[in-house]
């Protein structure tokens, strides 16, 4: 029985609950840069908030996956350019509404003469230009500009393109277990670049297009599972391998480079997605299917939201940190749901609508 023929629902609500809790991880990682004053366990956690964008793109090759799987069996070009434009209407108007509001700011920092700690170098219209047609980060060695979280988005764009041409011509004749096997082991790849290499600033389209395809494997092994109803077999035994997996790094966590936490994320996505464990009853849960579903607004428009923050807030005194914690959460969360229901939704309800099939005209007799 294949997967597509199953009764399969429009999505898989822990996952979506999940987008959110890693985009306040992403959050908590640069409000942490501010203030480092924060109390320690907070400030240990939000350190860490950097494999938000790992989970991410982990997740997103998963879901992308859950999507349109069997949508290129066989390749199509017309069903490739409406899934390009459909991947397009979810990153472009968000994506371009900020790159817009940082070029304001900029004009206005410029304009007024007011003085900033924030570098302006890389701000150039070249990779204005860059960052308008999503290829910024398609470099060897891609430096931030404009919206700096957008650098992400751009490596996913990236992805989205290969989807169809590189994972479905590939990936689908791997055997599952075989494939969720490599799905564990493809994170660390990025992770050797960075701590064994000692590549800081490696290309990072490796890293997303990694971390991307380790989601789609564990798709594949998800799928297969689903369809041969034998997952509560080895439900056990997954489980026991996380914990392990989970103990081991905690209790050498000051001899292992966090960057190895990544390694734990396929089995994370595969749980959620089979609804197990308590983690899939937390983002279940109304709230978090909400911010999972703000998540990228949240995620794009935070780094701008901080800066304006950052030049309006004084310097945070002793024990003046959880109040300005509390300001910058507020203040964030508000501009992201913003974002979400006033530019994210209607742009790319009418970005979709450009997509729709022609209807075909009756013709009369």
């Amino acid at each position: 029985m294949s997967f597509a023929k199953t009764t399969k629902p429009s999505q898989i609500v822990p996952l979506t609950g999940i987008r959110g809790l890693a985009a306040w991880w992403v959050v908590l990682f640069h409000i942490a840069y501010l203030l480092p004053s924060l109390p320690a366990s907070l400030y240990w956690f939000a350190r860490l908030g950097f494999l938000g964008v790992d989970l991410f793109f982990v997740l997103s090759g998963f879901i992308i996956s859950y999507n349109y799987w069997d949508r290129f069996s066989p390749f199509s070009i017309k069903i490739y350019r409406r899934f390009l434009w459909a991947r397009l209407a979810r990153l472009y108007p968000v994506h371009l509404f900020t790159l817009v509001v940082s070029a304001v700011l900029l004009l206005g920092v410029r304009i007024s003469g007011v003085s900033t700690l924030k570098n302006f170098s890389t701000w150039t219209p070249g990779t204005f230009v860059a960052n308008v047609f999503l290829v910024h980060a398609w470099r060897i060695h891609a430096v931030e500009s404009w919206n700096n979280a957008s650098w992400s988005v751009s490596c996913e764009w990236f992805a989205y393109i290969l989807f169809p041409l590189l994972v479905f011509c590939r990936l689908q004749k791997l055997p599952s277990k075989f494939g969720g096997f490599i799905a564990v082991l493809l994170p660390a790849i990025p992770a050797i670049f960075v701590q064994m290499l000692n590549i800081p600033s490696f290309f990072l389209l490796i890293k997303v297009i990694c971390e991307f395809t380790a989601g789609c494997l564990m798709f594949h092994l998800y799928r297969s599972r689903r369809e041969h109803s034998h997952s509560s077999r080895i439900i056990g035994l997954k489980v026991g391998l996380v914990l392990i997996l989970m103990t081991v790094l905690i209790h050498h966590f000051r001899y292992v480079a966090p960057d190895w936490l990544a390694l734990l994320f396929p089995f994370v996505i595969l749980a959620l997605a089979e609804s197990t464990g308590i983690l899939a009853r937390i983002v279940d849960s109304r709230i978090a299917v909400y911010w999972g579903k703000v998540s990228y607004s949240l995620y794009m428009t935070h780094n701008v939201t901080l800066w304006i923050l950052k030049a309006r807030a004084p310097a945070p005194q002793s024990g003046a940190s959880i109040l300005l914690f509390s300001i910058y959460i507020i203040s964030i969360a508000i501009v992201a749901i913003c974002t979400y229901h006033f530019v994210e939704e209607p742009c790319r309800a009418w970005m979709r609508t450009w997509n729709r099939p022609t209807p075909v005209r009756a013709v009369s007799a």
